[in-house]
């Protein structure tokens, strides 16, 4: 193309001088636009010209307005760019998808467009094509439009020329030397897109042909073509949908438009697209005329792009059966029937290797005709240590044909007996070494593996390691998930029988020590009396830990159904037990207004009456300020705006304030363990069981418990109840 030139004016000037706005059609323009939309296989082809407020249309196929404004439409953008336009689908780009020609008539989805410039540089309109649906140009196609853009130029300078002719005589030659370029260059567009053109005699059944079009064929250009030869030439699946296309255009009067095989005299198998349209003469169709092209190419890469995506598809499917379930024998199953479906072999099977070398077929996918080896114990004499060491390195078979392959003869003969012509083997691999074999047969002939199939295996087999490898893992979790609930279940009750079968004796010893104390109290001298009162507190002290061991062991094996329980009723409760203690500390137990919740009544009033109690026994120097709150998870900020934690949406957070001496951080857990205390006895009495209680019930009903808190600040004690019931018992 020439430099450009943005003077408006000028190019506005350049238009005029070819007198071509405003004109009658002429064949030569129409033809131009038709030929490019029989090269695109669009429906809509222009050529327009674009001056002050409009665009012109000098030829149009597919469309019946004369002009639209030169705001409207899409040849903008060869006028911006000044070089060749392809948008292959407007709905993509949200500016051109607002544009009038997308969101109505003509709906445009694909555009396509050539600017049209002058040997000056003067850019007058544009040569486009146009489809209602998303399409691509092939390189060629675009070399063809690009090649009929230069004829629409061509053929105004002949206008201009032919115009100019009664001025000056002398140039009539260069006019006529200018045509003959333009029909060579014609010629060459059509050679460049490998475009055959045809027209057939609908009374004779007499076909021209193009040199091009019988090399689309498979035919030399001085071979004789008629239409039978076409006929035959055409795949026999193929045939009557030719016909029938051929008939509906004649018929309906539109354009014809087919892709179907063609069988070359080698034998060769190819792909062409035609296209034409019937030509009338006392308004009935006598011929047709039209043009062929070789998409041979085209086809493989779609039919390649369908592999990769089955590809694709299935290692998702195998990935997503992975993380879903670890049903062994389902993925394994669906590896195989996936595979053979999509590589098209007439066996895939799973071998199962074993430490001797020898393996099972634990999965197998088999066309019928072919022996079926599923379960079969199989020992390859070949397979020895140093195959094995390779597959355990990652090692990939391929074995495109065991009659000519640089294998052991035992080996061919082992195959054979299979009937296998060619494999491809790769190697499922665990982490402390190799599970076994992923391998696709072919028996009716070789077979060339292609990479791709190679690395469809390799990730498969892959996935199938992990796969393994986590089943092994949940199952040994599971195993030892099962074994610590017996365990633990085993401890709660002998701490339950421990517990019970401790209490006759120590009422005993209890009762003959304070038998003693009464009886030789003072009666001995000062040691003696020491002596009886510390067994006596001792023996009160174990009984204290002996129920509250009995309790801790009842949470699971003594709790009572989940029911739905009035919180202010179980806190009223608890209330009501801590009577004497709140009284004697002047504690102030205050609370928001509690819901119903799903729980066991019992436990909940002791995890109340363990807090506020703990409230009331680690306070300061200050009457204890103990406050009972909750939220609903979900709520409204402002119910949440004084929390550090989120409650989930569908469980109730439960939390007790208190102002006493509060805890350091790094204790925060280990005050839940049963027996752990911060504090020695003679400061604050207690077992260091209650608040374990309090977690082993608050973990039954499906919840958690924890703390926040600062030394001198206070606590906060949060805990959750699950809106609905937790782990029924």
């Amino acid at each position: 193309m020439k430099a450009e030139r943005t003077d408006e004016a000028a190019r506005l000037e350049a238009l005029r001088q070819y007198e071509i706005l405003d004109t009658e059609p002429e064949a030569a323009y129409d033809s131009l636009a038709q030929l490019a939309a029989y090269i695109c296989g669009a429906p809509m082809a222009l050529v327009n010209f674009i001056d002050e407020h409009r665009q012109w249309f000098k030829a149009k196929v597919g469309l019946d307005v004369p002009e639209m404004p030169r705001n409207v439409g899409l040849s903008y953008l060869c006028q911006e760019r000044r070089d060749i336009v392809v948008v292959t689908d407007t709905l993509a780009d949200e500016k051109l998808a607002k544009n009038p020609v997308v969101t109505a008539e003509p709906y445009v989805r694909f555009y396509a467009g050539v600017p049209l410039i002058t040997p000056k540089g003067d850019m007058l309109g544009t040569l486009c094509v146009l489809d209602r649906v998303p399409r691509e140009l092939s390189q060629k196609q675009i070399e063809a439009l690009l090649a009929l853009s230069r004829q629409v130029i061509s053929q105004l300078e002949l206008r201009r020329n032919l115009a100019e002719v009664s001025r000056y005589a002398e140039e009539l030659e260069q006019a006529e030397t200018s045509l003959r370029q333009s029909e060579e260059r014609l010629k060459l567009a059509l050679k460049t897109a490998r475009l055959g053109s045809w027209q057939l005699d609908l009374k004779t059944q007499e076909l021209s042909a193009s040199n091009q079009c019988k090399l689309n064929f498979g035919l030399p250009p001085e071979a004789e073509f008629s239409y039978n030869m076409l006929f035959e030439c055409i795949h026999p699946e193929d045939r009557a949908y030719v016909q029938e296309s051929v008939k509906q255009a004649l018929e309906n009067k539109t354009d014809y438009e087919a892709e179907y095989r063609n069988i070359w005299p080698d034998g060769s198998v190819h792909w062409l697209l035609a296209r034409g349209r019937g030509v009338d003469e006392v308004n009935e169709p006598a011929r047709m005329i039209g043009v062929t092209l070789d998409i041979s190419e085209r086809k493989q890469v779609e039919e390649e792009f369908k592999r990769q995506n089955r590809r694709s598809q299935l290692f998702a499917e195998i990935t997503v059966k992975i993380r879903e379930t670890l049903q062994i024998e389902e993925i394994l199953h669906t590896t195989v029937t996936e595979v053979q479906k999509l590589l098209q072999a007439d066996r895939v099977l799973i071998f199962q290797l074993w430490a001797d070398g020898s393996g099972t077929v634990v999965q197998e996918a088999v066309l019928p005709g072919w022996l079926a080896i599923l379960g079969q114990n199989i020992v390859d004499p070949c397979f020895k240590k140093e195959y094995l060491k390779r597959y355990r390195q990652g090692r990939v078979s391929a074995i495109e044909d065991i009659e000519s392959a640089h294998i052991r003869p035992c080996h061919r003969e082992f195959l054979q007996q299979f009937a296998v012509r060619a494999n491809l083997v790769v190697p499922i691999l665990l982490r402390e070494g190799i599970w076994g074999l992923l391998l696709a047969h072919q028996c009716a002939t070789p077979r060339r593996w292609n990479s791709s199939e190679t690395e469809l295996l390799q990730q498969l087999a892959n996935q199938i390691g992990i796969a393994i490898s986590q089943a092994q893992s949940l199952e040994k979790e599971t195993c030892y998930s099962q074994e610590l609930a017996r365990s633990n279940a085993e401890l709660e009750q002998f701490a339950y029988v421990a517990s019970h079968d401790l209490q006759e004796p120590l009422r005993m010893v209890t009762s003959y020590l304070q038998l003693l104390e009464q009886r030789y109290k003072s009666k001995l001298d000062a040691n003696a009396d020491q002596f009886i009162a510390y067994a006596v507190d001792g023996a009160h002290r174990m009984q204290t830990l002996i129920n509250e061991l009995l309790n801790y062991s009842r949470v699971s094996t003594r709790g009572q159904p989940f029911v739905p329980v009035d919180c202010s009723t179980v806190l009223k409760q608890a209330i009501a037990n801590l009577q004497v203690a709140i009284k004697e500390s002047g504690a102030i137990v205050t609370h928001d207004p509690l819901p119903e919740v799903i729980a066991d009544a019992t436990q909940l009033t002791q995890v109340f009456q363990n807090l506020i109690s703990n409230a009331i026994k680690f306070r300061q120097n200050l009457t204890p300020q103990i406050h009972i709150g909750v939220v609903k998870g979900g709520g409204t900020d402002a119910d949440r705006e004084s929390l550090n934690v989120i409650p989930a949406k569908d469980e109730w957070l439960f939390w007790v304030r208190d102002n006493g001496i509060g805890i350091e951080s790094q204790y925060a857990e280990r005050i839940f363990v049963i027996f752990q205390r911060l504090h020695g006895r003679a400061k604050y009495p207690g077992t260091g069981i209650g608040l374990a209680i309090c977690k082993k019930i608050i973990e039954r009903h499906g919840g958690n418990i924890w703390v926040e808190s600062e030394p001198g600040q206070g606590s906060i004690f949060y805990f959750t109840i699950p809106d609905k019931a937790g782990k029924q018992s």
